[in-house]
């Protein structure tokens, strides 16, 4: 979209980042999660405090989990003075933080989910119970009213908790794990770094082997940064962190390692040095680039892309700007919405479409690189 910043994409290995996700997956690993076995088995071996305190805590914030992303957010996990921060780090992080923070950490996380489900209800200023029920109702899942109220109204509760379970799932359990898996992140972490220059969609494709799913596409508008890190037990769950600005998407590291290893992607780091983008990147390059293509070399394709410039609008609105058939416009917008060029947001019973900027910008990038690889003609 013309005007519209790309978003910086990147890759990279982060222990924070990387706890939250072993935590949100150690909530999810009960029998027949289909989960990986480690995670299932180390939930098993949780002590009954540990797996109260993990439900407890993931449990009043949305299907999201949004409140254990909240601490970790707030230790800017993403900023440069943290790029190789260690689990001791976050710990003292957190320790330094008053009760009152933690409790405005889990008014935002509900307020976020409040916005998820389109509701409006202020959080209370005191301690009134019935307020806080009001408030809370709406985002619990796993944990019930009268395990969450106490926490909010004496925070130095929710702090204590808070601390303590990332601290037992760290120390008890995940920081040998981690240890033991640290060569296989990181060379997913450098490989991974091949394919994010293609943008977010092809790299969440290459990285996590799943189509970037509508509801990220309708928040990458939010979002100004996107990081992808690798885990060692995520598997083939799709997993992410959508904290304005910044966008967190975690992806298989061992998955990957393996499909290099068995030459089903090929190796970056074996290939030449003529500038060519990686096997990674280039994993449906030309397939995708040559049907995005296609979708642009019709002019009344070309008219809704430009009209879908000024923001997004309902299929009615774009067939009376048209002037054309409401059949001959769905056939445009359904060739369009296969490019990946245009997104779709139903809403009851209504569709609404809008331009991807990041498929656009990944599809200059592949004739950009294309056009840098032709020999300049001699004198």
């Amino acid at each position: 979209m013309p005007g519209t910043p790309a978003l910086h994409v990147e890759a990279r290995l982060s222990v924070p980042l990387d706890l939250v996700s072993v935590c949100s997956l150690l909530y999810r690993a009960v029998p027949g999660s289909g989960l990986e076995p480690w995670l299932v088995a180390t939930r098993r071996e949780l002590e009954a405090e540990t797996v109260t305190d993990l439900d407890v805590l993931h449990g009043f914030s949305g299907r999201l989990l949004y409140y254990m992303e909240e601490p970790v957010m707030a230790f800017r996990p993403l900023s440069a003075e943290r790029a190789g921060a260690t689990y001791d780090d976050l710990d003292a992080f957190l320790a330094s933080l008053p009760p009152e923070m933690f409790r405005a950490m889990a008014i935002h996380a509900i307020e976020r989910v409040h916005r998820d489900l389109g509701v409006i209800i202020p959080p209370p200023t005191g301690p009134d119970p019935d307020a806080w029920r009001r408030f809370v109702g709406p985002a619990l899942t796993t944990a019930t009213v009268d395990e969450v109220i106490p926490l909010l109204i004496d925070p130095s509760l929710l702090r204590e908790r808070t601390i303590r379970l990332y601290r037992t799932i760290w120390a008890d359990h995940y920081a040998a794990a981690f240890t033991d898996h640290l060569p296989v992140l990181g060379r997913a972490a450098t490989l991974a770094k091949r394919s994010v220059d293609q943008g977010v969609s092809m790299a969440f494709s290459a990285l996590t082997g799943h189509r970037l799913p509508a509801t990220l596409v309708a928040d990458l508008g939010r979002v100004k940064r996107v990081v992808f890190c690798p885990s060692a037990h995520i598997g083939e769950f799709v997993s992410y962190i959508v904290y304005p600005p910044d966008l967190v998407v975690f992806f298989s590291a061992p998955n990957l390692v393996d499909r290099v290893g068995t030459g089903e992607l090929g190796d970056p780091a074996a290939g030449d040095n003529d500038g060519n983008a990686g096997a990674l990147a280039s994993i449906g390059n030309d397939r995708d680039l040559l049907e995005a293509l296609r979708a642009l070399a019709d002019p009344t394709r070309l008219r809704i892309v430009d009209l879908l410039g000024s923001g997004e609008q309902y299929a009615q609105e774009i067939v009376g700007q048209l002037g054309i058939a409401q059949s001959a416009a769905s056939r445009h917008l359904a060739q369009l919405e296969r490019a990946g060029l245009v997104t779709v947001r139903p809403s009851r019973g209504v569709k609404y479409y809008a331009v991807d900027p990041a498929r656009f910008g990944q599809v200059s990038g592949q004739l950009l690189r294309r056009g840098a690889a032709v020999d300049e003609p001699g004198p």
